[in-house]
């Protein structure tokens, strides 16, 4: 849509609504308006460094002379862009953003260069009269430690690489509320890589800031500058985030959780309405854009998850489906459009066994399935809730490989909806096997635990385990597949790329894991090295050498004294 019929759209609103919050003064902090007429001019007043290592953030402070707007966040009013030309020559637009994080009053540009060397770049704003472009400026980009964004590796895609190529497993729980340095501590001291937060009002760190959105067209900055706080932290601990723009909360008015009544949009539509109204996508896309160009330079940015558990919303509940999954199509062409590091995105439906929708994890870079067994979930073995319990976990993960070549997930699972109740000796059980069921079978992320605050030290515990299990693992620049493999009065899982592979054995109830013989299939004669890996202790068993012969690879499980009786592996080929 171009500028002039964009701004007629919101004018046209504004007076036949009233809605005074898009009314802003020139700069909503008391900018001077500037005699029509005069020249435009821009230029770089600040730059945070002459020397960016890759990765990191390189932020312009941009000075503006006689422009003319009435909403900062509209970019119908006000355009502010840089054009920057890495050493390789490609061309890189970078939109800018007005932070007002405690009154700066500032506008900005952020970048984070992904090749060492020299970048030159422009500033040009466009206020909707006038245009004007600044001096040509570089700055030098050196190398570094860091390993970039995460997206869909192409060797194989089944799993997340980092932008220089490097694997990334996903290791984390969700944690909507009540964060502070103690959360972050324990997901630091635990090794976990990732962690996934709503846009909400329910409190903690960020949260405790209310939405982004706060009123129509304007962008709550107390919030934003928390997030980039989140942010700064998250980056020195290589933790990504998954950012969930619209909780089913924000859409809903009848429906669970409604909070309809605190999303802006709610003076312009009908809640059930809001997948197919216009306005609401002008504004939806003035938002994206305004988060794009504030935090996805940063490496921490992991994945866009464009709205958490759909069928909580009153659009689906009221039966608008092909307009919801039409809004979910948009929004992943939108932000492939115009996010400039490529950052994943994913969508959501609740935990329930029914919620599975192929059409959403069609549309979506990352299938997430939310698992909740207590929600329709029938116990495979009736006469064991454990195995029953890990077995769901596993089958759901194969369930996506075998049907998308994407990097899946489970982005919601436990909480008080699992076989047990919080707090039983079962229920800390049932998540240790639902970890290692999944990375197994396939699953891209650990279970995102539905919260983080109801994991216990035992659940962080075997979270880290597990962490340094995969630390050497090279998913995405091996083949790895499921693995065709058997044992007696066991669950086995395997999954190999020819001359690694990785596995997981769990004994059946009254059964004991060691001395197991575990087979695997593998061709030729070939001598191999095992690493016996105790899940429960995060310890290496026993190393050993064996070989393979008439396309089986034969393991004998090493003695053990386990109170829980499943054993990690590795092999390589000698």
């Amino acid at each position: 849509m171009n500028r002039k019929s964009k701004k007629t759209i919101f004018r046209t609103s504004i007076s036949v609504l009233i809605i005074p919050a898009l009314i802003l003064t020139a700069c909503s902090s008391g900018k001077t308006r500037y005699p029509q007429g005069s020249a435009v001019k821009v230029s770089v007043e600040q730059k945070n460094t002459e020397q960016v290592k890759k990765y990191e953030k390189l932020e312009l402070t941009i000075s503006m002379k006689n422009v003319r707007y009435d909403n900062p966040y509209d970019p119908a009013d006000i355009d502010l862009y840089s054009v920057f030309i890495s050493p390789s020559g490609k061309s890189i637009k970078i939109n800018g953003f007005y932070d007002n994080y405690k009154g700066a009053d500032k506008w900005k540009i952020r970048f984070s260069p992904s090749e060492t060397g020299t970048y030159s770049y422009k500033v040009v704003v466009n206020d909707g009269s006038q245009s004007a472009e600044s001096e040509s400026s570089s700055f030098t980009a050196l190398d570094s430690e860091h390993h970039g964004w995460i997206r869909p590796s192409v060797n194989n895609p089944h799993y997340f690489s980092h932008d220089d190529g490097t694997s990334y497993y996903g290791v984390g729980a969700y944690s909507p509320w009540g964060n502070n340095q103690e959360v972050f501590n324990t997901f630091i001291d635990n090794k976990a890589n990732f962690f996934a937060i709503w846009d909400i009002n329910y409190g903690g760190f960020v949260n405790d800031k209310g939405i982004i959105e706060d009123s129509l067209g304007s962008y709550n900055q107390e919030k934003l500058g928390e997030i980039d706080s989140l942010l700064s932290i998250f980056e020195k601990h290589d933790i990504k985030l998954m950012y969930a723009i619209w909780p089913h909360d924000l859409y809903s008015e009848t429906v669970w959780a409604a909070q309809w009544k605190i999303n802006p949009y709610s003076q312009i539509t009908k809640a059930e309405n809001i997948y197919s109204d216009s306005l609401a996508w002008e504004y939806q896309k003035m938002k994206y854009r305004y988060l794009i160009a504030r935090f996805a330079h940063s490496r921490s940015w992991g994945i866009w998850e464009l709205i958490n558990e759909m069928d909580g919303t009153d659009g689906w509940a009221k039966g608008h489906h092909a307009e919801a999954f039409a809004w979910v199509e948009k929004c992943q062409k939108y932000f492939t459009e115009n996010d400039p590091y490529r950052h994943p995105m994913t969508a959501s439906f609740s935990g329930g066994f029914k919620q599975y929708r192929d059409t959403m994890y069609r549309i979506t870079g990352v299938p997430n399935l939310h698992l909740y067994p207590a929600q329709g979930w029938i116990p495979k073995f009736p006469d064991d809730s454990l195995r029953s319990d890990m077995y769901n976990f596993g089958w759901a993960a194969k369930r996506f490989w075998d049907n998308f070549e994407k990097p899946a997930i489970f982005g919601e699972a436990g909480a008080d909806l699992t076989y047990y109740k919080p707090g039983s000796k079962e229920y800390h059980i049932s998540y240790h096997n639902h970890i290692w069921a999944s990375l197994v079978n396939g699953l891209a992320v650990t279970p995102v635990w539905w919260t983080a605050s109801i994991m216990n030290s035992q659940d962080w515990e075997q979270l880290k385990f597990l962490s340094e299990f995969v630390s050497d693992i090279d998913f995405a620049n091996k083949p790895y597949k499921p693995l065709d493999c058997e044992a007696p009065n066991t669950d086995l899982y395997a999954m190999d790329c020819g001359d690694k592979a990785f596995g997981w054995a769990r004994a059946v109830r009254n059964n004991k894991i060691d001395n197991t013989k575990l087979t695997l299939r593998k061709d030729g004669n070939s001598a191999w090295s095992v690493l016996w890996y105790d899940t429960w202790t995060g310890t290496t068993v026993k190393e050993e050498k064996v070989s393979s012969s008439g396309g089986k690879l034969i393991l004998t499980v090493p003695h053990i004294n386990m109170k829980y009786q499943d054993i990690g592996f590795k092999i390589n080929k000698l």
